[in-house]
């Protein structure tokens, strides 16, 4: 005779939620946060850890977390696949899901114990609603900021790069999941605000509902942008700066937020970087001509004798462009 969980399972299948965790090499992390997936008031759930190379004992530790957490309404997945970055783990454990919901967690972050609860009644009462996200802690345990998730008018260009969401505020429904298709393995950076902005384009409707969902956590393997990181940051804003002039939604207000990505990481480069630096700069001023870092008279009699180009390569050998805070101002544009 089936026991009354097993009843419970079967009967809530339809309400189930797939949490993927792509990991690699955050060991001593995962347990925080795969003990933030279980310590949800809300079942049933199944937590896929995709293992995407790990070096460390990371399949130790999921074995631990499985014999001890483990339950029929709460179930720990292994996969393992051999390093090819976040983008492709997520895919491999959304194709390995099961859920009607989805939900994506990086494996050093953590979800707070009733995210999943509110946000699973909020799409249940609103079934014309696709995803549903809201607010975030950044920082450590003891020491966090509340970041707003809000809503604007304008979602693509909120999520281009006006107010972006975290991946951990999020939850999906698989039908939207299933509308924008793959993750895209060939960004190194911005991965996450790539999937949500397709999402807005596939037609989903995502609204903001006032939680603070989760903890984006700081600790000492945070990544510091670099050159590379500085260049995949441009690469994802050229392909959507392309893509919105094709589907003519590059809008004035989305321009001068691109033009604000690219020139503050464009200057951010090395100077070994030059080409790359003269390129990205010339585009942001192409599409805001009032950058305010341009917008003198000086400047402007210098492009109309020489032209955009040549100006501007003056302005980077010779300008005073903020290279005191150039890291910092590219970390937060």
């Amino acid at each position: 005779m089936a026991s009354l969980e097993d009843k419970m399972y079967k009967m809530n299948l339809s309400d189930l939620v797939s949490v993927i965790i792509p990991c690699f090499n955050r060991a001593n992390m995962l347990p925080v946060t795969i003990n933030s997936v279980y310590n949800q008031s809300y079942r049933p759930i199944e937590c896929i850890i995709v293992d995407d190379g790990s070096s460390d004992n990371t399949k130790e530790v999921v074995s631990e977390l499985q014999k001890k957490l483990s339950s029929n309404l709460f179930s720990i997945r292994y996969l393992f696949q051999k390093n090819n970055g976040a983008p492709s783990a997520r895919n491999l454990g959304t194709e390995n899901s099961s859920g009607e919901f989805i939900q994506y967690l990086d494996s050093d972050d953590l979800i707070y114990p009733d995210k999943l609860n509110h946000q699973i009644e909020y799409l249940q009462t609103y079934t014309n609603i696709d995803g549903v996200y809201g607010d975030w802690d950044h920082g450590t345990l003891d020491n966090k900021v509340l970041i707003k998730g809000l809503k604007c008018d304008d979602m693509v260009a909120q999520f281009y790069g006006g107010r972006v969401i975290h991946t951990l505020s999020f939850l999906f429904r698989r039908s939207i999941v299933d509308k924008i298709g793959s993750w895209d393995t060939q960004l190194k950076r911005n991965q996450e605000v790539d999937f949500h902005l397709r999402g807005v384009l596939a037609g989903g409707h995502f609204e903001y509902l006032p939680q603070t969902t989760g903890l984006w956590r700081e600790h000492d393997g945070d990544r510091i942008i670099n050159s590379n990181g500085l260049i995949y940051a441009l690469k994802y804003h050229e392909k959507w700066i392309i893509k919105l002039a094709e589907i003519n939604k590059l809008n004035q207000n989305i321009k001068i937020i691109a033009s604000q990505h690219l020139f503050y990481k464009a200057n951010a480069l090395p100077e070994n970087y030059k080409s790359e630096k003269l390129k990205y700069i010339k585009w942001a001023i192409r599409l805001n001509p009032n950058l305010k870092e341009f917008n003198s008279s000086k400047f402007f009699l210098i492009k109309k004798i020489f032209g955009l180009h040549f100006s501007v390569w003056l302005w980077i050998k010779y300008g005073k462009h903020l290279q005191q805070n150039r890291l910092k101002q590219a970390n937060n544009i």
